[in-house]
Parts: structure tokens; C-alpha cells; sequence
């Protein structure tokens, strides 16, 4: 075999093995988070966390059906809390 006939070889692999390491990236993404946040978002009230991939549904919908803050970095419920009734002013 010639020196550039094994040449073009070796660049034909190395693009078959980006090829397929670039397939089972997108495999990997399609199953392990795609398809979960679809399916938590199709919730309602739901919210999903990318960072920990995890998908709350109760805690934000509660609080703010009851007229409360939702937080979601913190995972707070709070209360609003109007100026006036705080400082004692008009």
C-alpha cells in the first residue's frame, strides 16, 4: 500500500470515529435530558432545573396558588409584603 493511500485511510477512520462519537453524544442527550425536560414541562406548573436535571412540580404550584413568591434558586415560598404595611406610611 502506498503512503498516501494509507493516508487517505486513516482520515476516512478518523472521520467515521468523529462521526460516531458525535452520534452517541446526541443519543446520550436525546435520552438523558431532552426527553425528561419535555416530559416535565408538559406538567403544569412544573419548572425544571438544568443544573441538577431534576423537575419540581408541587412546592412552586402550591405557593403561588396560595398568592405567595416562588423562588426557584432558593426553593423559597414567600410572602409579598406590601411597603406601606411594613414601613407604617401612606
Amino acid at each position: 500500500m502506498r503512503r498516501a493511500e494509507r493516508n487517505v485511510l486513516i482520515i476516512k477512520l478518523a472521520f467515521v470515529a468523529v462521526f460516531a462519537i458525535a452520534c452517541a453524544a446526541i443519543w446520550y442527550y436525546e435520552l438523558s435530558i431532552a426527553r425528561p425536560r419535555a416530559q416535565c414541562l408538559r406538567q403544569p406548573g412544573a419548572e425544571w432545573f438544568q443544573k441538577t436535571r431534576t423537575c419540581q412540580v408541587a412546592p412552586s404550584a402550591a405557593c403561588e396558588a396560595s398568592g405567595n413568591w416562588w423562588d426557584p434558586v432558593s426553593r423559597t415560598c414567600a410572602r409579598v409584603v406590601h411597603i406601606p404595611d411594613f414601613t407604617g406610611r401612606p
